[in-house]
C-alpha cells in the first residue's frame, strides 16, 4: 500500500457506529482495521472516562501516533486500512491528510438521541454519554469543499449501514485501482 491508496476513514462522534462499521468492514474487503482510540494515553482515557474531553495540545499527540500506525500498517500489511477516529474538526482531518496521503473520509451520523442510546447500552467503551454533547459541540461536519467525503446515515440496521459503506468503499477501490 502506498500514500496514493486511500485510507478510510470512518468519522464521527461517539457512539455513531464506527468501530462496529469498521471491523465489518475491513473483513469484508481484507483490510486492516484500527480503532484511533487504542492509541490515547491511559491517563487520557481516565479523563475522558469521567467526562474530561481533550484538549487541542493532547488531541494532536494522539493524531500523531494514529498516523504513525497507519503508516506502520500500511507498510506491513500492504492492503486496506480502515481507520475509526472521531476527527471532529476540519483541522484534524486536513492533519491526517497531510500525514496519511489519500483519505476517503466517511462521516457516520445520526440523530443525537439515537446516538446517547446507543452509549447508553454500550458495555465495552470508555466515552460516558456525557461526553457526547462536547462532541456534538466540537463537530465541524465536513463539507463539500474536502476531498472524498461521503455521509452515511446510521440510523437504518447495522446491516444496511455496512452494506452502504461497503459499496462506497468498493467504488473507490476500484476507481484507485489495486492496494500496492
Amino acid at each position: 500500500m502506498t500514500p496514493s491508496d486511500p485510507v478510510f476513514l470512518l468519522m464521527g462522534v461517539s457512539g455513531v457506529g464506527k468501530s462496529t462499521v469498521g471491523e465489518a468492514l475491513a473483513h469484508r474487503v481484507n483490510g486492516t482495521f484500527l480503532d484511533a482510540n487504542d492509541y490515547h494515553l491511559a491517563k487520557h482515557i481516565d479523563g475522558m472516562s469521567c467526562g474530561i474531553p481533550i484538549d487541542d495540545f493532547i488531541r494532536k499527540g494522539w493524531l500523531r501516533r494514529v498516523c504513525g500506525a497507519v503508516e506502520r500498517t500500511r507498510v506491513e500489511y500492504r492492503r486496506p486500512v480502515i481507520l475509526a477516529c472521531s476527527a471532529l474538526r476540519k483541522s484534524n482531518r486536513d492533519f491526517l491528510r497531510r500525514e496519511i496521503g489519500a483519505l476517503c473520509v466517511i462521516h457516520l451520523t445520526g440523530a443525537r438521541d439515537l446516538v446517547h442510546d446507543r452509549m447508553l447500552t454500550r458495555r465495552d467503551h470508555f466515552a460516558p454519554a456525557a461526553l457526547l454533547d462536547s462532541q456534538i459541540l466540537d463537530l465541524e461536519p465536513p463539507t463539500p469543499m474536502e476531498q472524498d467525503v461521503h455521509v452515511i446515515d446510521i440510523s437504518p440496521s447495522l446491516d444496511d449501514v455496512v452494506a452502504e459503506v461497503l459499496a462506497l468503499v468498493e467504488t473507490v477501490m476500484k476507481r484507485t485501482g489495486p492496494v500496492r
